[in-house]
């Protein structure tokens, strides 16, 4: 065993072993198989009366994570893999579920899609979304085109955002590591019969050099970080069976940045801004459902070199501006005692257009890609199927797409599960995916196919006290995979990806408020692809870029009266990533976290926190060439 991953192991053993008196408090339960969770099918369901593999992330949960990122949080999920996670302040995190690569997990902000079209796989931007607006994440993993469409052959992560809550004003202040500062405040009321919140978000970062100083020389800078955040959310109960809810969220940061890896630049910034304005209709009576959603969505980006450090170049200013439009309308209703019946249709429409400009030592170059769309709408249906014992569960679906450019496709998922004895539950599927090109993929390149894939799942839940565990074995397989070409600089289908491995999450409450939980991912990967060292031949390589083959969460919690601790340790197994333009791939090594977080609730509305990263300050790369974070420490408070 490794030095790093003993003291991992010895530090949390030792931490156990803390003598606390017996509290009153009751305790928390980080287990979630009974959360009522809606991602699974769009209407709301317990965890534990679904086929499929959801986790939640809870609003307790995320009051531990204060002072973490989206992005950091998400990465101690099993399944999940977000390399930038731990990088530089306003580093755009990858998003890897099951290995499956960027761009194929789908963002939703409180159901609806969130993809930038200006983006290379039309991915979402985690730092767009902060924490502290957040209210719960439900994770759904494997295939969900069905459901969800393009872009879900992944997974789905819905990010549901704060409402109303019963203080009329909440937020917060913490200051750290780094020069990072972060302040929050928001406002909750009723006017009439409308519930809202409205607030605001400020997070800033001194930073530190992006890229690694290869040579020490030191003179790399550092890279500051700037992010301001202003959301308001409206809810009008019309009686006691309709609602409406209406939002808009505008966020924007300033982040600088270096010219690429192991290089520095004093002079070259990245601005990012998203605004998403939505409503939503729902009617409600028993079982019988009926949403209406719309969401209106910008996206400005920019990155711009102003000349001070001419290094590698005079001048550059890339420009992106992206718009999507999203409608979705569906009706649950029951049809006898044991069928939910669902039928949807959806609408989505994405467009985006780029200028670059630029001057060199071989003189100035101006391009401007020509403004590019693609829209898709779909019918969907699902049965929720029981048997009259409520032992088997049997869920199935189909989606038609009509796309724009790639004419009408059909996705399917079928998920059977079956409780095998009180607690104990079988758990399978089967289901296909699809992703479209991305807009910016298809401005290089009008001939490319679509992504197709299937995936399949097998596992138990198993929740009794004092212990709940789920166990799973994945297997997927994309074919049309779309990869970057190197010698004439465009994009391609060439790539066939199969991934396998298996997911195990384990939950155990101790005596005293105490609990322990852990989770572990195995991923086996195998992607043919173009040969990244000669480029002239097909090649198949037996790992997957970035994504570790094994990875492992461990965390204690404890509630003493007023008092929450926990200390976690994370380890991540050695990786590859590219090594440069026709130059072997690169072995980066593994690396393990010890993280610890204490908070002191002083009364209903006020608490204080301490949260520690990186303990023992490893030093290691997610990404090559690019330095991560040392040893942190946050303090704060929080107003509820």
């Amino acid at each position: 065993m490794s030095k790093k991953l003993f003291t991992l192991l010895v530090v949390i053993i030792a931490t156990k072993t803390i003598a606390f008196s017996q509290s009153k408090d009751s305790l928390q339960n980080n287990s979630t198989l009974n959360e009522v969770i809606v991602t699974a099918n769009k209407i709301e369901q317990k965890q534990n009366s679904t086929g499929k593999v959801v986790s939640v992330i809870t609003s307790d949960q995320l009051n531990a994570r204060a002072g973490l990122s989206v992005a950091q949080v998400l990465s101690e999920q099993a399944g999940l893999y977000l390399p930038g996670a731990l990088s530089n302040a306003g580093t755009v995190p990858s998003i890897y579920m099951r290995g499956a690569s960027s761009g194929r997990t789908l963002i939703l902000i409180d159901g609806a899609p969130v993809g930038d079209p200006s983006m290379i796989s039309n991915e979402f931007d985690l730092n767009l979304v902060p924490l502290s607006q957040i209210e719960r994440i439900e994770i759904l993993k494997g295939s969900q085109s069905t459901m969800y469409g393009s872009d879900a052959i992944g997974g789905v992560i819905n990010i549901i955002t704060k409402k109303r809550t019963g203080s009329f004003i909440t937020g917060g202040a913490s200051t750290g590591t780094y020069g990072t500062k972060s302040n929050q405040i928001a406002f909750n009321g009723v006017l009439a019969k409308v519930n809202y919140t409205l607030g605001f978000d400020n997070q800033k970062s001194d930073g530190f050099s992006s890229a690694i100083d290869k040579y020490n020389t030191g003179s790399f800078d550092k890279d500051g970080y700037n992010n301001k955040s202003w959301f308001t959310k409206l809810n009008y109960s019309i009686n006691d069976r309709w609602s409406i809810q209406a939002n808009t969220r505008k966020t924007s940061y300033k982040a600088s940045i270096d010219y690429g890896a192991f290089k520095d630049d004093k002079d070259e910034y990245f601005n990012n801004a998203t605004t998403m304005s939505g409503v939503q209709l729902k009617y409600k009576k028993d079982k019988t459902i009926f949403q209406f959603q719309y969401q209106y969505t910008t996206q400005d980006r920019s990155y711009l070199n102003d000349s001070i450090d001419k290094k590698y170049i005079i001048y550059e200013n890339n420009q992106y501006a992206g718009k999507t439009h999203f409608a979705d309308m569906f009706l649950s209703k029951p049809i006898g005692n044991n069928i939910q019946w669902i039928v949807g249709t959806d609408f989505r429409y994405g467009s985006y257009n780029q200028t670059y400009a630029s001057i060199s030592g071989w003189g100035p170059y101006n391009e401007n890609f020509k403004d590019t769309f693609q829209f898709q709408n779909a019918l969907y249906t699902s049965f929720l199927m029981n048997d009259v014992s409520k032992k088997w569960l049997l869920e199935i679906g189909t989606r038609y797409n009509h796309h724009s450019r790639y004419g009408d496709n059909q996705t399917f998922t079928i998920s059977p599960s079956y409780i095998i004895q009180p607690g104990l539950r079988l758990i399978s599927s089967i289901s296909s995916g699809f992703k479209a090109p991305s807009l910016y993929q298809i401005s290089y390149n009008t001939a490319l196919k679509a992504e197709t894939s299937i995936n399949t799942e097998l596992g138990f839940d198993y929740h009794a006290k004092p212990v709940d565990a789920r166990v799973v074995y994945f297997n997927r397989t994309i074919n049309n995979g779309i990869d970057y070409n190197y010698i004439d600089y465009n994009f391609f289908n060439f790539i066939k990806q199969k991934v396998n491995g298996f997911e195990l999450e384990l939950a155990h409450r101790l005596p005293h408020n105490q609990w322990v939980s852990m989770n572990y991912t195995l991923l086996n990967g195998q992607e043919t692809n173009q040969n990244r060292l000669t480029y002239t031949d097909t090649i198949t390589y037996n790992y997957l870029l970035k994504r570790p083959k094994h990875s492992v969460q461990l965390q204690y919690n404890i509630n003493y009266k007023k008092w929450q601790a926990s200390i976690s340790g994370r380890y991540i197994s050695s990786r590859y990533d590219v090594g440069g333009y026709a130059t072997p791939d690169v072995k980066l090594d593994y690396y393990t976290l010890v993280n610890a977080h204490i908070q002191y609730r002083e009364n209903n509305w006020l608490s204080f926190f301490v949260d520690l990263q990186n303990i023992l300050e490893d030093r290691f790369q997610e990404i090559n060439g690019y330095n991560t974070m040392g040893r942190t420490i946050q303090i704060g408070f929080r107003l509820h």
